[in-house]
């Protein structure tokens, strides 16, 4: 049987979990940056 520790898999999941949500805020502030860039050049 392979070896795995439940916690560290947690613990990995978990800070997958955050980096991909700082990924998507970062993706959402970029985006309103550039709609409010666009509404600038009107």
């Amino acid at each position: 049987l392979p070896r795995i520790d439940l916690i560290e898999e947690m613990v990995n999941m978990m800070l997958s979990t955050r980096a991909y949500e700082a990924n998507v805020n970062a993706f959402n502030i970029t985006r309103s940056l550039y709609q409010k860039a666009l509404e600038l050049g009107r």
